[in-house]
């Protein structure tokens, strides 16, 4: 049993759940105990099926370029999340622009001393905060060296606006934004999204290419076979045999020889094909005629045979 004064998961009386499901789900009020129950009614082609009187429930989402996080992006959710991620979640009044930089720069430090190879410097003091860059470098930690930066130049802005010198704050809110995209870039999903799908790019483009030349050369070929077309097949035979280049006699350019040469040899079995087809046909057709012949041969005699046979009787 759930403890005393606790919510229980499952309704005693119905046995429907009385707490949110972990996935998209309906509630409404029971009819039997009148309490929110909450379940997944699904749709006849997928998802979840809302009738009158349900609420939608939808769980918390997390967000991330991991594709084993279960999630996957569309190409335009992909495009937003990336957004988000340079530009910022949420749009930062003009006055509570300090405190936003404090607060960056705060949780940035609690990030950067969690860190074990950097967690006995001091980042408050010029000394630590170089210690810990030179260990960062050394370490390979591009990512947590940019955040160093970011922070450290977050520091120095809000501390020139409140000294009153505007042009080191923007300076230095400028060079924190560049820090901070180069830290975004660091990110191993990122990093792999970015070179792999530039791969992708590069792959498409040669395909593309490709394709184009494809086209060309299957115009060019079609060109030629209208144009060995024209020529008797005994010309073709010596163009093929004569071991000379045959695109200058025909006029041809852009097919290679060795692919003129095989375009040539096969109009030449094509009509050798079709001239032995026809052979076979006319002598098919030789046969039945003289099939014909001997058949109207042997009922013409047969035909005698039986007329001279009733005029005898017929004389008696």
């Amino acid at each position: 049993m759930p403890p005393e004064g606790s919510t229980p998961n499952f309704c005693s009386d119905c046995g429907m759940s009385l707490v949110s499901l972990d996935t998209w789900c309906t509630s409404r009020k029971c009819a039997d105990c009148g309490k929110e129950i909450f379940f997944a009614r699904r749709g006849e082609n997928g998802g979840v099926k809302i009738e009158k009187g349900d609420k939608l429930h939808i769980p918390q989402l997390t967000l991330s370029l991991d594709p084993k996080s279960g999630g996957q992006f569309s190409r335009y959710g992909l495009e937003g999340f990336i957004k988000q991620m340079f530009s910022g979640y949420k749009p930062i009044s003009e006055e509570n622009l300090i405190e936003h930089y404090k607060d960056i720069e705060k949780n940035l430090d609690l990030e950067l001393s969690g860190l074990d190879c950097i967690k006995h410097c001091n980042l408050e003091t010029q000394e630590g905060a170089e210690e810990a860059h030179n260990i960062l470098i050394s370490e390979e930690l591009n990512q947590y060296e940019f955040n160093l930066f970011r922070s450290s130049n977050l520091r120095v802005c809000y501390t020139a606006i409140a000294e009153g010198d505007a042009l080191k704050a923007a300076y230095s809110a400028h060079m924190g934004n560049i820090f901070k995209e180069f830290s975004l870039l660091e990110n191993h999903h990122l990093k792999e999204i970015i070179w792999l799908g530039y791969l992708c790019y590069v792959d498409l483009s040669k395909n593309e290419e490709l394709t184009e030349k494809a086209a060309r050369e299957k115009q060019l070929i079609n060109s030629a076979i209208a144009k060995i077309r024209t020529y008797e097949t005994d010309m073709l035979s010596v163009f093929i045999k004569d071991g000379k280049d045959i695109s200058p006699r025909i006029s041809i350019s852009g097919v290679d020889e060795s692919t003129l040469s095989a375009l040539i040899e096969h109009e030449v079995e094509e009509r050798n094909r079709d001239k032995e087809e026809s052979l076979k046909r006319e002598e098919l057709k030789l046969k039945k005629i003289d099939s014909q012949i001997k058949l109207w041969g042997f009922l013409f005699t047969l035909a005698n045979g039986l007329i001279l046979a009733f005029y005898k009787n017929w004389l008696g």
